[in-house]
This record gives structure tokens, sequence and C-alpha cells, in this order.
């Protein structure tokens, strides 16, 4: 699916690029040029940042839990 139609930037590469560490808007900005032409996209790019950002979150609870017991 198109995210980027302005810079034809697919969600398959910004899933790609935040998995191997891209993790900013202003990273994946340099990397893919997403959301620097009209900025349609920003706010997709943004959920899904933050969707990473969550999973990251809950991923290092789970590991501080597990030590915990």
């Amino acid at each position: 699916m198109y995210v980027c139609i302005c810079n034809d930037v697919k969600e398959k590469q910004i899933k790609a690029a935040i998995a191997s560490g891209v993790d900013t808007l202003d990273g994946l900005k340099n990397t893919l040029d997403v959301a620097t032409c009209c900025g349609c996209c920003e706010p997709m790019v943004n959920d899904y940042l933050d969707e990473h950002h969550t999973m990251m979150a809950d991923t290092a609870l789970i590991e501080q839990l597990a030590y915990a017991v």
C-alpha cells in the first residue's frame, strides 16, 4: 500500500526502515523522503512510529517483569 504518493513510498518500505533502526520522523524523511512534499502522509507515518515505540516499550516492560519474578 502506498503511504507517500508524492515520493512513491510504500508501507512495507516504512516498516522495514523502522525495523532497521530508523525510528524517528526526521530519520524517515532523510532515509525515504517520506512526508517531505505535501505532508498528507505524515499522520500515517507517525502512527507507524507510535505503534513501533509502543511495542518497544511493552517489550522492555515484559523483560523487566520477567527479571522481577
